[in-house]
């Protein structure tokens, strides 16, 4: 397997990142915890998932990403000269989302992580541990394979070739399964001695007698119950044929009671009537007197529909002439409240007219500028007096520097002497020295005096800079006093708005007034109008139920005839109900007497099917005894055969056991043999044929051969058992290799093997790795040494950026 591109997205901390492999040794260089690592961690995931890197799923996504992005995985490598790409997401939040891809070019292999890895691991050759053995070796091993203590050594053998696995789990499960075998043999042989303590051979004969005086009994009772079940039907159906004549004469009796019912109720229902008629001369005499009072009520309903319509008129003037008078207050307030802003404004301007005078005098400022441009002429001088003090600063530093440069100047014409070069114009000075030094003390002068001009104009500007400075808080507040000003005539607009609509106002309480006397309402005559159609009602509604009634008294005498009717209908239907009464033949004696016939006979058929349903009973007892007796002879041989097939299933658990002991110790012997041969091959590479033969005792004890002696790895120096480390770990990826039928040239990944060495021993490390390369195309070495970066064919750096993420750079 040969890798040629990894582009990581979000994963750990990879926000996006393409690298691209080349052959040969290629070193990934970075700091501790800039994510050197992690690349190689990506490289498990995108082939097998979360659970081949060896880190939690929470670890997985970047913290950089949202809650709603994923990691994304891609890995393009070659076997055997065909390309693959397999390309993998993970998200997890409430629920995890896993999906990946595996295909080559223009054909997808598979879809789905399950089918990915299914499809990763038959192209490869080998799953996720059987992969991280063969090409990955981390610091620790390449350490562990020089450990003086054998049993580490023997140990990190066996896990990485899949022994310790079979040893430990089969020797396991092997105990699991004889110890549970011989547990349930245990229960078996308790189970059966218990069966066979409970068989009684004699009562089961007793039992199977009981069987057959049980169903000679029951063949006779059923006879009896039969012969009795017909006595009680025919008796039942006598039964039956009285209760239809009894039914039919209580039918008839009932019915005699409910006409005389309703017969007594027409009658009692007539008298009533007849008392309601006697009282309707007296309800016609009322009738009458209402009549006339009632005639009225239209009238005295106009007059009072009249009054209230001015009671609303009077309501509404008067809430108007309280609201106009609330309103009038209003204004009249706010008119004091505007007057008083006034006067304030007022002494304000005399504040003014004092503060400009003061700012007049002290900065002399024409009287041409206004009292609100005053600040603005303040700043405009300060400003220019400011500018003024740079210019006379400037001027200074230039004076500085050029009296500087002319003693400069003066001490190398000096230095040169009458006889000398000048220095400046590189001509000689000769009878021109003396006068040189009139022209420097004649520039001195010149340059005090200057200076002198300048230091006094400094202090004048510097005087005038603090007198604006003064000035400024009265120029401040000149400037608010001014900006109040704005607003007097604004004030007076609305104190004469406020004076003209309180007139207006008052105006509008007079005329509301002048309204409410001309309207003329009384609350009393109001009042009087409401009680009297109140009355009238009350008597226009009697009136109206007296005509109801008395209108209904001429209904009731012709209800009175109605009901006469219907009380001869009645008496007549009475008379004919009482005569087929009396011409009924039921007998109220021959019942009871059929009922108790009934109730003996049942009473004796009951007693035969209950003793039938006893011996019932009894039998299905002694029979599921029988069959209980048989199923224990059943269970007693099923027993028997499977305490027989049990220990012969132990005996071969324990057999197996052995032989898996036994072949682990043989499969140790064949893979030391060829892991002596490819070793030796290689540490024969590596050094040049000076070491041809290493030997691995039962302990996996390194011997090496040197002359004729085989010594142990200490007694070699530093680099000498690096090399010895790295022959045997490369020897161990292609035992590996092969043992997966992996034929093709695939990749070696070494971590930080350069841990401890020191600058010699690192580059003897390099040089036997680079004898591997026609084996092992593709080296990668993962360092956090910056020093061997040069040693490489490629190299990658991995950096963390301002933002914290990870970023990998190809060094050129």
């Amino acid at each position: 397997m040969i890798i040629d591109r990894i582009i990581l997205k979000n994963f750990k901390r990879f926000r996006f990142q393409e690298i691209r492999f080349r052959d040969g040794i290629t070193g990934i260089l970075g700091n501790n915890g800039t994510g050197k690592s992690s690349i190689v961690e990506a490289i498990f995931f995108a082939l097998y998932g979360v659970q081949s890197t060896g880190i939690s799923a929470d670890y997985i996504v970047s913290s950089f990403a949202s809650p709603k992005e994923k990691c994304e995985v891609r890995l393009d490598f070659r076997v055997g000269g065909d390309e693959y790409t397999v390309h993998r997401t993970f998200r997890k939040g409430k629920s995890t989302q896993h999906d990946a891809t595996f295909q080559k070019p223009g054909k997808l292999l598979a879809t789905g992580v399950s089918q990915v890895e299914t499809e990763v691991r038959r192209v490869l050759g080998m799953g996720p541990v059987d992969f991280r053995n063969t090409v990955y070796a981390a610091q620790k091993d390449l350490l562990t394979l020089i450990e003086n203590t054998p049993g580490k050594r023997k140990e990190w053998f066996l896990r990485a070739l899949g022994i310790d696995y079979l040893k430990t789990e089969s020797d396991r499960l092997l105990k699991e399964r004889i110890d549970g075998k011989e547990r349930e043999l245990q229960l078996m042989e308790g189970e059966l001695k218990g069966l066979i303590g409970r068989q009684d051979f004699e009562a089961h004969k007793n039992l199977e007698a009981s069987v057959h005086t049980f169903r000679t009994t029951l063949a006779g009772l059923e006879t009896t119950i039969r012969k009795i079940s017909g006595q009680k039907a025919q008796v039942a159906e006598e039964l039956q044929q009285d209760s239809a004549r009894k039914t039919e004469y209580t039918r008839l009796i009932e019915r005699h009671a409910t006409l005389s019912g309703e017969m007594q109720g027409l009658i009692r229902q007539k008298e009533l009537i007849a008392t309601q008629l006697s009282s309707l001369p007296a309800l016609e005499k009322e009738y009458r007197d209402l009549e006339g009072r009632v005639s009225t009520i239209d009238t005295r309903k106009r007059e009072l529909e009249t009054l209230r319509q001015k009671k609303a008129e009077f309501d509404r003037l008067t809430s108007e002439h309280r609201f106009a008078g609330k309103e009038c207050g209003e204004l009249i307030h706010r008119a004091g409240q505007a007057g008083t802003r006034i006067e304030a404004l007022g002494r304000d301007a005399t504040r003014l007219a004092m503060l400009a005078q003061s700012v007049r005098e002290v900065l002399q400022i024409a009287p041409g500028i206004s009292d609100t441009s005053l600040e603005q002429a303040a700043l405009s001088r300060e400003a220019d007096v400011i500018h003024t003090i740079g210019t006379l600063s400037a001027r200074a530093d230039r004076l500085v520097a050029e009296r500087k440069k002319l003693i400069a100047d003066r001490a190398a014409i000096r230095t040169a002497g009458a006889d000398g070069i000048c220095p400046l114009c590189r001509q000689k000075l000769g009878d021109h020295y003396g006068q040189i030094e009139d022209e420097f003390s004649s520039r001195f002068d010149m340059i005090e005096q200057e200076a002198l001009q300048v230091c006094g104009e400094q202090e004048r500007m510097m005087a005038e800079k603090n007198q604006i400075e003064s000035q400024k808080p009265a120029l401040h507040e000149i400037r608010a006093i001014s900006e109040r000003l704005k607003t007097r005539e604004l004030l007076d607009a609305d104190i004469r708005d406020l004076r003209s609509r309180i007139e207006a106002k008052e105006a509008a309480q007079k005329a509301l007034a002048l309204r409410l006397r001309e309207l003329a309402y009384h609350e009393s005559a109001y009042t009087t109008a409401v009680r009297e159609v109140a009355e009238l009602e009350t008597a226009q509604g009697r009136y109206a139920e007296l005509g109801k009634r008395i209108a209904h008294g001429t209904a009731l005498k012709a209800q009175v005839s109605e009901l006469e009717g219907q009380v001869q209908k009645k008496q007549a239907e009475t008379s004919m109900l009482k005569a087929l009464i009396d011409q009924s033949d039921f007998d109220p004696g021959r019942g009871p007497g059929l009922e108790k016939t009934l109730a003996g006979i049942e009473t004796e058929l009951r007693g035969c099917e209950s003793e039938a349903a006893r011996i019932t009973e009894r039998l299905r007892n002694t029979e599921e005894k029988i069959r209980l007796h048989k199923k224990e002879e059943e269970m007693i041989a099923g027993l028997k055969h499977r305490i027989t097939d049990l220990r012969e299933e132990i005996d071969l658990f324990r057999l197996t056991r052995t032989l898996i002991g036994e072949y682990v110790l043989y499969l140790l012997q064949v893979v030391r043999s060829r892991l002596e041969g490819e070793v030796s091959r290689i540490i024969s590479e590596i050094t040049g044929g000076r070491y041809e033969q290493v030997l691995l005792d039962e302990d996996f004890n390194l011997l090496v051969r040197d002359i004729d002696n085989d010594y142990p790895v200490d007694r070699f120096s530093g680099g000498e058992q690096d090399d010895i480390a790295v022959a045997l770990r490369i020897a161990l990826s292609r035992y590996l290799a092969e043992l997966h039928q992996v034929h093709e040239s695939t990749l070696l990944i070494f971590d930080e093997i350069f841990g401890s060495q020191d600058e010699e021993r690192r580059a003897n490390l390099l040089t036997a790795l680079r004898t591997q390369e026609s084996r092992f195309p593709q080296i990668i070495l993962i360092s956090h040494i910056p020093d061997i970066q040069g040693e490489f064919a490629n190299t990658l750096t991995v950096e963390m950026g301002p933002d914290l993420s990870s970023r990998v750079q190809e060094v050129t």
